[in-house]
């Protein structure tokens, strides 16, 4: 998966995780922190369940835990999927 198909995903998982602010999620970049975007750690788990479900992997809650950053988010998810290929 490319960066620009992650964060798409990122943004499809954003929407679904918390609605309330899904208007802003386009200006979600590979650059922004979570905090920013009020990802909180429950917000955060529910994104992570839901690309958990697209994509057939299994994130671990304490990775999960360490991730600040989209860019964080798109690395924890790539080093998920080369294991898939």
């Amino acid at each position: 998966m490319t960066n620009d198909e992650i964060l798409t995903l990122l943004k499809e998982a954003f929407k679904f995780a918390a609605p309330e602010v899904a208007e802003r999620v386009e200006a979600l970049t590979i650059d922004s922190t979570l905090h920013e975007f009020g990802v909180s750690s429950i917000i955060a788990l529910e994104m992570a369940g839901y690309i958990e479900e697209k994509l057939g992997i299994q994130l671990a809650d304490d990775e999960l835990a360490q991730i600040v950053t989209i860019k964080g988010f798109v690395n924890l998810i790539r080093q998920h999927t080369k294991a898939l290929v």
